[in-house]
């Protein structure tokens, strides 16, 4: 089982990532770790974590677009922190 955050949001980012949600959805759930004051580096980890349980796929393209919204490897319109270190 991967690490856990904060229970509520990573639930709801289970469930986005295997509903292949969009782009805009994942980030709003990405914004609610931020808000809450998580950095980048958590979320970063627990993304990489669920990757191997996935095959080349659907549910790794979800996991993959939010994990590139983590670390900055996308459009400033995106990114969820400004400094994936932080």
């Amino acid at each position: 089982m991967p690490q856990t955050i904060i229970a509520d949001i990573d639930r709801d980012l289970y469930a986005a990532l295997d509903a292949r949600a969009g782009l805009l959805t994942l980030r709003a759930i990405l914004l609610r770790y931020k808000a809450s004051g998580v950095t980048a580096a958590p979320v970063a980890g627990l993304l990489q974590e669920l990757r191997p349980a996935t095959q080349e796929g659907p549910l790794e393209d979800a996991i993959l677009d939010a994990l590139d919204m983590v670390t900055g490897w996308c459009g400033p319109a995106l990114r969820v922190w400004d400094d994936h270190a932080s």
